[in-house]
């Protein structure tokens, strides 16, 4: 058996070897290159992840023969001409790769944004068929932020919305975030900013050569809302205040923070005060008042904090102790809450810091009817500031309430009677008639020929609506008079705030009151003037921005932007030792049918219309016969 097999393989490999060594085939093995044989590795990555903070990196070129150095000639092709190379690459004796460097600009990387290129022999003659003679990759700079969660914007400001938001934060700058999907679906345009980066400031980071010196500040980039405004023909930016050198230092910013923390360290909640602003044009400078844009970020579950504080009056006990008594609303979080009375030209923020650092004494109170004590010497303008605190500091938001008291002294303020105000301030700045009505005016007699007018802005003012007045407060206005030919109404809050900001109001003249003499301005005729019992104001022109003539006697203030007020030229009050019979008997006839189309909209709104009509109709519409007063 074993003798049949032997004999069987030994004719196979007859057959084999027959087959294989037939005169029929001339075969012959391949022959292998002289040349270098320089190539491309085919392990190279189809994505080369480069770094912004350098300006090159390199790619292997291989060969296969080494015996002698040589320079290879390469070529490079890149998208945008982003990568620059040498154009040759050199190999020393023995050696079997080298590095070729490329170079970029990496101020010019985009996160994420990756650009085609090639590397490529020059020279076929340094090539070889069993290697790659180019490298086609991608190059770009992987951005740094991961995602950590959802959470929620709420702009309060121009739009009024809240949407919710993915954030990433920098996992080389933990202290950087971006915050993705900030505007409302309704406004997002090509021009849009895809995200909204902000920077968690510390202690000695120099913004804009200003040193930070306290903790919690937040920085943001430049941001386009993508609202394109109609009428100026630019988009509204988000700018933080530090951006514009008129904002000053540190203390201009400070409403744009961190509000509250997660148990971790992380942002709960980031408050920003921006400007609202079109390039070349202006915009609204809101960074003084309380965040605009609110966002809250993952993990946080908002608190309560709220306090809104109403003065009812002053209350004397029988031990002679005497108190400024009112009502106290809080939020359910507010637990350590302090009252004090201060007077009423101290900054409440700066009370509240010195509240919460224990330099100033302040009175425990809780929600409800509550007094605060005044203490001996305490007269005059005064208010009560309460600041909510947590943890020994003062929450954002501190609320206070202007009020006045004059014991231990008589009051300086006479009454004279009933006067007649033509009203031509807010009037005018909302399109509406001047208006004349009757009001209070006190003297004070300490300063002769200072005049004021008891809550000329509040129910008695016939444009106002209910709600529209803040009848918590003070707001008397004072027209200053000494000088019956220098009289002057110096800028002062008037209690409304019909969703533009809490409004002021000024006469042209108190912007120069002091920096000049009385006697220029008298002379340049800046200054209104007392006659017979009469006060009026100096009538100005200015062009508009369409070229047209427009009057002004002064300047309303909402929030902090100033518009020109006074159009019609009316502004006017008449002391009650002037007021003539008939004269009054018209202002009331004019208030009262100011009464009755006010009563007659109601009733047409309650038939159908819009309350957005009924508004356009009164004064709840945009400033439009006046612009924005740019100093």
């Amino acid at each position: 058996m074993k003798k049949n097999i032997y004999s069987l393989f030994l004719a196979i490999f007859a057959l084999a070897g027959f087959t294989a060594c037939s005169d029929s085939e001339d075969y012959k093995w391949a022959d292998v290159p002289a040349n270098a044989q320089v190539y491309f590795s085919k392990d190279l990555p189809a994505q080369q992840n480069i770094s912004n903070k350098t300006n090159s990196f390199t790619i292997p070129v291989n060969r296969v023969k080494t015996d002698e150095a040589i320079t290879v000639p390469v070529t490079l092709t890149s998208e945008d001409n982003f990568l620059s190379a040498p154009g040759s690459v050199a190999f020393a004796a023995g050696q079997a790769t080298a590095d070729l460097v490329l170079s970029y600009d990496p101020e010019a990387l985009v996160y994420d944004k990756f650009k085609e290129a090639t590397l490529s022999i020059a020279d076929a003659g340094y090539t070889t068929p069993y290697g790659a003679t180019s490298y086609t990759f991608k190059a770009g700079v992987l951005s740094p932020y991961a995602p950590i969660g959802n959470g929620t914007l709420t702009e309060g400001y121009l739009w009024e919305y809240t949407v919710g938001v993915s954030i990433m934060q920098n996992q080389e700058n933990k202290n950087m975030y971006r915050i993705y999907g900030a505007v409302h679906p309704d406004i997002v345009t090509d021009n849009t900013s895809p995200y909204l980066e902000i920077t968690l400031l510390q202690p000695g980071d120099v913004v804009r050569g200003e040193t930070v010196d306290r903790e919690n500040l937040v920085y943001f980039a430049d941001f386009n809302s993508g609202y394109h405004h109609p009428t100026y023909d630019a988009d509204i930016m988000w700018y933080h205040p530090s951006k514009f050198v008129s904002t000053g230092p540190i203390e201009n910013w400070l409403h744009n923070v961190v509000v509250a923390y997660n148990e971790d360290g992380t942002p709960g909640e980031i408050q920003l005060a921006p400007f609202y602003y079109m390039d070349g044009v202006g915009g609204w400078n809101k960074t003084q008042n309380d965040g605009m844009i609110t966002i809250t970020f993952p993990g946080y579950e908002p608190k309560d904090y709220s306090a809104a504080f109403a003065c009812t009056g002053v209350f004397t006990d029988l031990a002679g102790s005497v108190f400024a008594e009112g009502l106290l609303e809080l939020g359910p979080d507010a637990k350590d809450v302090r009252a004090v009375v201060v007077s009423a030209d101290d900054d409440a923020d700066a009370v509240a810091d010195a509240i919460a650092a224990g330099e100033l004494e302040a009175t425990p109170v809780e929600a409800g009817h509550i007094y605060v004590p005044i203490a001996e010497g305490q007269t005059g303008k005064l208010q009560v500031v309460v600041v909510v605190l947590d943890d020994d500091k003062a929450i954002q938001g501190v609320y206070s309430s202007p009020f006045e008291y004059y014991g231990g002294g008589a009051n300086p303020w006479v009454s004279l009677g009933k006067g007649l105000y033509t009203e031509d301030f807010v009037a005018s700045l909302f399109g509406l008639d001047p208006v004349t009505y009757e009001v209070e005016i006190e003297e004070n007699t300490e300063t002769p020929g200072v005049y004021r007018m008891i809550y000329p802005y509040g129910e008695i003012y016939p444009y106002n609506e209910e709600g529209d007045w803040d009848a918590s407060s003070v707001y008397n206005i004072e027209i200053n008079a000494e000088d019956p030919e220098g009289v002057y109404i110096p800028v002062q809050d008037i209690g409304i705030d019909y969703g533009y900001g809490a409004m002021a109001i000024m006469s042209w003249g108190a912007r120069y009151v002091a920096n000049n003499s009385m006697d220029e301005l008298k002379a340049e005729g800046y200054m209104g003037t007392l006659k017979d019992g009469v006060i009026t104001l100096p009538v100005f022109e200015r062009q508009t921005s369409d070229g047209a003539t427009a009057l002004y006697q002064g300047l309303v203030y909402m929030g902090s932007d100033g518009y020109y007020a006074g159009s019609n030229g009316a502004f006017k009050l008449v002391l009650p030792e002037a007021v003539s019979a008939s004269a009054r008997a018209k202002a009331k006839s004019m208030k009262r049918a100011i009464s009755f189309e006010k009563k007659l909209k109601k009733h047409v709104a309650s038939k159908g219309y819009s309350m957005k009509q009924i508004r356009i109709q009164t004064n709840r519409m945009a400033p439009v016969k006046a612009e924005v007063f740019k100093d």
